[in-house]
């Protein structure tokens, strides 16, 4: 009785070895890149966001560039000052209020919680800085996010 069976032969194996030899690091690399690359963004559009008064705040917010930690690809970032996070999670105050500088007053500088430098910057987005800063930075970059994620694919199968 003879028996039936499928013989496959690749050809090329030695090409496709020498293709994936290498990938890990390559990928590796291009993950970092992109990854601090995106950082930097949210760093851009958190420092947009916070309130302003004096600039120390914004001084304060930094975010280092993607490194390899164990199996993952991170990036850390954030303020080592306490005021970020008072002023990213305590509600607005409501209502009109004088500011004191150095021996001054000036009349109807806070409005609704936002100082005047604050009302004045640009923003990201649409967004006008204030509250939740970090928060709204993050949410308004999640498309920017999934771009980078297809980005890096891109480049690794397509050969940068």
């Amino acid at each position: 009785m003879a028996k039936d069976f499928i013989s496959i032969e690749w050809e090329g194996l030695a090409e496709m070895e020498r293709l994936l030899d290498g990938m890990e690091e390559r990928i590796e690399r291009i993950a970092k890149e992109e990854y601090t690359d995106f950082g930097f963004l949210v760093e851009e559009a958190v420092k947009a966001l916070m309130p302003r008064d004096e600039g120390d705040l914004e001084s304060s917010y930094n975010i280092a560039p993607a490194r390899r930690e164990g199996d993952e690809i991170v990036v850390e970032g954030g303020s080592n000052s306490e005021y970020a996070v008072r002023r990213h999670e305590e509600p607005y105050r409501m209502g009109v209020y004088p500011k004191y500088d150095n021996g001054a007053k000036f009349p109807g500088y806070y409005v609704n919680g936002r100082g005047a430098r604050t009302r004045n910057k640009p923003g990201f987005r649409g967004e006008k800085a204030g509250r939740k800063f970090q928060e709204r930075a993050v949410n308004l970059l999640k498309p920017d996010f999934e771009k980078m994620n297809k980005r890096i694919l891109e480049r690794v199968l397509g050969g940068e």
